[in-house]
């Protein structure tokens, strides 16, 4: 009511009410929560719509979100969020120009309400679990894009999201909708410092590319070592639609994401590529599903991940193909890199296969450092601490290469760097 949203928003919220009621918290009990434990998270102490002091202009955002500008804050369009709170949108000329749309979620609903009413909520079941649900009950923030169709965006979009509020639950909701045959490069990242008290992010994605078209989308998580994350990434291609999808995890104390691609239209292409490096007592858990549910469509999928102290990673992927989905090529692989005798990697691929004329692959790997490469540039002068470096850097490379942005990529290579160690 505070916000003036619409009644149908509403009807939204108190659905997911009583999915949040009706589902127990997760628990191992539950197939996509055995192996990742929130009880640590005092979720009945935490407070909702912790506000962010607005921004007058690029200035007034934190140092470490300048920092990723790195120069390039007036030739891009940027959607910031602070805690609950959008604080900060800015468009482009050129985006104005071409018809594109770029602003908050909540101006989206005044301005853009026929639009945001076809996608919200639509691919992203609230009774996946119990944080979806609360994820839509608590709404509040997120991006929304809009290209319509034919358009060639050249500038990057820019999501922001920065949580310093201690004892604080975000929950944005991203929606990107792309019509036909268009172009356009999103790159989103969470970052935060470590703070003394628990937080709690939980959030959507919802993406929707039209026939046709190509959308680079990379997600960036990089929060302080306080912060507990969920999310629910979804994506649906039309007919001939590409996604390169990113997502890197760094930060975090636990992270539990299910990032889904839905490849609905004959000639779709999803290729998704990811890296996790987990230190101490992280504890990374992704889930991911290539759904191919027509003919004729194509998923390539490569997470990794890279171990220290006794951090975990869980990967559980699966590639599912329905009926009638003939000529469908899948594949699906994820490698681990233990740099600790007490580090520890699961990895459950799996295929669903009910289509007789595809090839689908999946495969897994763990293992520790090379001995052998540590002691080849070792024995050129390198220190050990340097060449496990330049192995762990190779390592992400394949992963990195495929940044949208250089400078945010050379920025995921000095964290790689710091959590290497000197």
């Amino acid at each position: 009511r505070r916000r003036d949203e619409p009644q149908w928003t509403r009807e939204l919220r108190r659905a997911a009410l009583d999915a949040y009621r009706t589902q127990p918290f997760p628990n191992p009990s539950m197939e996509l929560w055995r192996r990742t434990d929130f009880g640590a998270l005092p979720l009945g102490s935490l407070e909702p719509y912790a506000d962010g002091a607005p921004a007058r202009n690029l200035d007034d955002l934190p140092a470490l979100l300048l920092e990723r500008l790195h120069g390039e804050a007036s030739h891009v369009g940027i959607v910031a969020q602070r805690n609950s709170e959008v604080t900060l949108e800015q468009t482009h000329p050129s985006l104005a120009l071409r018809g594109v749309v770029l602003c908050s979620l909540e101006r989206a609903l005044r301005d853009h309400a026929d639009l945001v009413r076809a996608h919200l909520g639509t691919l992203i079941d609230l009774n996946h679990d119990k944080f979806a649900a609360l994820a839509a009950l608590l709404r509040s923030g997120g991006a929304f894009l809009y290209v319509p169709d034919g358009r060639d965006v050249e500038i990057p979009i820019r999501f922001f999201q920065w949580m310093d509020a201690a004892g604080a639950i975000a929950a944005p909701h991203n929606l990107v909708v792309i019509g036909e045959n268009s172009r356009v490069t999103v790159v989103e990242e969470l970052l935060g410092e470590t703070l003394p008290r628990p937080a709690f992010h939980c959030g959507a994605t919802e993406v929707f590319v039209g026939a046709g078209s190509k959308l680079i989308y990379a997600t960036l998580q990089d929060w302080g070592r306080h912060a507990f994350h969920y999310s629910n990434q979804r994506a649906r291609l039309d007919r001939g639609a590409e996604l390169q999808w990113v997502q890197t995890v760094l930060g975090g104390r636990r992270v539990k994401t299910n990032s889904y691609f839905h490849l609905e239209g004959a000639g779709a292409q999803a290729f998704v590529h990811g890296f996790a490096f987990g230190d101490t007592t992280q504890h990374f858990d992704q889930h991911t599903l290539q759904k191919h549910v027509t003919d004729h469509t194509t998923s390539d999928l490569l997470i990794k991940a890279a171990l220290r102290d006794r951090a975990r990673s869980i990967y559980q992927g699966l590639i599912q193909v329905y009926e009638g989905a003939q000529r469908t090529d899948a594949y699906q692989a994820n490698r681990n890199l233990l740099l600790s005798d007490k580090a520890r990697a699961d990895s459950i691929p799996g295929l669903e296969i009910l289509a007789n004329d595809v090839r689908c692959t999946h495969g897994a790997t763990i293992g520790q450092l090379d001995a052998e490469q540590v002691y080849y540039l070792m024995a050129r002068g390198l220190t050990r601490r340097e060449a496990e470096r330049l192995i762990v850097e190779g390592f992400f490379e394949p992963v990195l290469a495929r940044i949208p942005l250089e400078n945010v990529a050379n920025q995921l290579r000095q964290e790689i760097e710091k959590k290497v160690g000197p």
